[in-house]
């Protein structure tokens, strides 16, 4: 399977020379966090521009001087197995493809997982893949700490669990963005975006970290909010069948449990990518 059969063709950007205020106002409406931009006249690629750049300098109205230049790309036709690897090793979730210098595609994290290895008779279980050692969440803990926890993890929701050791939820920034009032326009479009929207294939990603010390949190506990209805699978669920979960229940990660519905590992989305490229 090469690149050019599960990217997406459809490809909006922003252009240089340009402002920071026209990204913004693509980024939101593509509901995504990053987006290529190209010269103006051109398909040729410029660079990446994120949302965090653009809250990491929001005093730069230059679109020039906010891109990402240094990026890595890809071609319609290379094989998919590549770009797997490409973003495993380098944590990236969106790759720009090119042919010829012109920008012709992206591909994302979701298409190869929801395009390809859902489709897939991938039959290695996920205890290959999964992640046996995650922070957990306790349910009483204040909402406010569980945002410096979650940032701090690195993850975009981490599990919870009750006093007992059971699992009882997952929570994530979509939860918490959804009782959280924030200061001004542009920082809600940066929390509220980004969670299971129909424009999956722009791969939104966490938001919280930009704004979070403009958040307005709540004095909730973690249980008040969390999701309780969790997607989980088990250590011996097929690489392909998470996959398919995954695309049916617009998560990107999913809790490991083990038969007595303890809480083993966690995988995500990203983690799938490993079945390809080994």
């Amino acid at each position: 399977m090469l690149v050019k059969d599960v990217m997406t063709k459809e490809v909006k950007w922003a252009e240089v020379p340009g402002s920071r205020a026209e990204a913004l106002e693509l980024l939101r409406k593509l509901n995504a966090s990053a987006i290529p931009v190209v010269k103006r006249g051109t398909d040729e690629l410029v660079g990446m521009v994120t949302l965090r750049k653009l809250f990491e300098k929001s005093d730069e109205d230059q679109l020039a001087m906010l891109v990402d230049r240094d990026v890595p790309r890809i071609s319609p036709n290379d094989k998919l197995k590549d770009a797997a690897k490409h973003m495993v090793n380098l944590f990236a979730r969106r790759l720009p493809v090119l042919e010829k210098e012109k920008l012709v595609g992206i591909i994302t994290v979701r298409d190869i997982v929801y395009r390809a290895i859902a489709t897939m008779d991938l039959e290695r279980p996920v205890e290959d893949y999964m992640r046996p050692h995650i922070l957990t969440i306790w349910e009483g803990t204040p909402l406010k700490v569980a945002v410096e926890i979650i940032d701090l993890a690195g993850f975009r929701g981490l599990p919870v669990i009750n006093e007992k050791g059971d699992l009882v939820g997952i929570i994530d920034d979509s939860d918490i963005a959804k009782i959280s009032e924030v200061g001004d326009p542009d920082t809600k479009m940066s929390q509220m975006a980004g969670s299971g929207g129909d424009s999956w294939t722009w791969d939104s990603e966490a938001r919280m970290y930009i704004t979070k010390r403009k958040l307005k949190i709540p004095n909730k506990l973690v249980k008040d909010v969390m999701t309780k209805e969790l997607v989980t699978v088990t250590r011996k669920t097929s690489v392909s069948k998470v996959a398919q979960l995954m695309k049916q229940n617009k998560v990107e990660q999913a809790p490991v449990i083990t038969a007595e519905g303890k809480l083993a590992g966690l995988i995500r989305d990203i983690d799938l990518l490993r079945a390809l490229t080994d």
